[in-house]
């Protein structure tokens, strides 16, 4: 028997929406700015595994969020520039499902939070550093 939970995060994870989670592009073009600080989680190469340290970083995201009464968090996947723009595009979002799933097991209500992605939105890897893209491996947490 699969438990809903899991069930649920399942369904985020393989792009379907959880609950009444919406899909698309952040809300906020008219006078809708963050209510907090955006929060950043960092992928590794070709990796949509939220890494174990920023499993706090999530939770805190949707403690602060539910306190200072956002209506919306949305979570923008990215990547870098290396490699597939087809794959990059998939990646982007597989990772900001994989947040959006911690968000929503921290707590956050499902259908508050929406999935976007922006792959290879800044490219800011500069050629001689072994993480010089690393901040273009990452989820932004924007609370709105």
């Amino acid at each position: 028997m699969i438990r809903p939970a899991l069930l649920a995060i399942g369904l985020v994870l393989a792009g379907t929406p959880a609950g009444a989670q919406t899909v698309g592009p952040c809300p906020g073009n008219v006078g809708s700015a963050a209510v907090s600080k955006p929060s950043w989680v960092l992928f590794d190469l070709g990796s949509a595994v939220v890494k174990p340290e920023y499993k706090a970083t999530i939770a805190e995201a949707a403690k602060t969020a539910k306190a200072r009464q956002a209506t919306k968090v949305c979570v923008v996947g990215q990547t870098d520039k290396l490699g597939d723009k087809s794959y990059n595009a998939k990646l982007a979002q597989q990772r900001s499902q994989a947040v959006a799933a911690e968000l929503i097991k921290a707590g956050y209500p499902a259908k508050d939070v929406v999935i976007a992605s922006n792959p290879e939105a800044f490219g800011n890897m500069s050629f001689g550093g072994s993480d010089a893209s690393e901040k273009d491996r990452r989820v932004t947490i924007i609370p709105r």
